[in-house]
């Protein structure tokens, strides 16, 4: 694996297309435990594209194996920006489905050790939450103005689950604020916290957690992806100089 200046994971072959379509040059895909790796480039950045499979287990696994071979690579010169890309379930009231939203935190909501002392959605030991950086943010911030894409910022929130509109509402009652919803950010932002690693989640919503979500998902999640690739692509300058202090470009 040479450097590469962003480590880029979905869970499913569905949000990896879109990337490897509008790539330069993709190498051959390599298996990892449960992960598919391969090397690209794409806007002119070197980086490594990672389809984790799905859930917060698989998503730390294929994290944790592509963080080791990027800092590796890289030697004592920096790490990429890690990037968790594809589709979400949109909880927050002014998210539509065919929108993306931006983490500037995240939680794992499966997470319950209150008895313990811990708030809800903490894993002992860890943070409450986990915060992406300003820096990385404000660089897709800038990077969207203008775009046709509306791009939400704030809480997203992982489970195991498949939202219902049951748990939605708890979740929301839960967790004031929370925009989206999916099966891998918290974990893998858990795992970025642990290494040291700047870590985004940039999702494209393809339901609203209602009593459709399940026919919504099917007929968007390929749009999401899409939509989630855009805003990542279209992002990367931004992100490469605001993050020069780990990325290699």
């Amino acid at each position: 694996m040479s450097s590469a200046a962003f480590v880029i994971l979905v869970a499913m072959d569905d949000e990896l297309a879109p990337f490897i379509d509008r790539a330069e040059n993709v190498g051959e895909p390599r298996q990892i435990g449960n992960a598919v790796h391969r090397d690209a480039v794409l806007g002119g950045h070197p980086v490594v594209l990672v389809r984790t499979g799905i859930g917060l287990v698989n998503a730390a696994g294929a994290a944790t194996t592509a963080i080791l071979a990027a800092q590796h690579a890289a030697g004592s010169t920096g790490v990429p920006l890690v990037i968790s890309a594809g589709s979400a379930g949109g909880l927050g009231a002014d998210v539509r489905v065919g929108n993306v939203v931006v983490g500037s935190e995240y939680i794992n909501v499966d997470a319950d050790a209150r008895v313990f002392g811990y708030k809800l959605g903490q894993v002992p030991g860890m943070p409450d939450t986990y915060p992406a950086a300003d820096a990385v943010t404000g660089a897709i911030r800038s990077a969207q103005v203008g775009g046709s894409i509306p791009v939400h910022h704030g809480l997203i929130v992982s489970s195991y689950n498949f939202v219902t509109p049951e748990r939605a509402k708890s979740i929301i009652g839960s967790f004031a604020g929370a925009l989206a919803t999916d099966m891998e950010s918290s974990a893998i932002a858990q795992t970025c916290h642990v290494f040291g690693v700047p870590f985004i989640s940039i999702r494209g919503i393809s339901d609203l957690c209602g009593p459709s979500a399940e026919d919504d998902f099917n007929n968007h999640v390929d749009d999401a992806a899409i939509k989630s690739a855009d805003v990542v692509i279209s992002s990367m300058d931004a992100l490469a100089k605001a993050t020069g202090a780990y990325a290699l470009v």
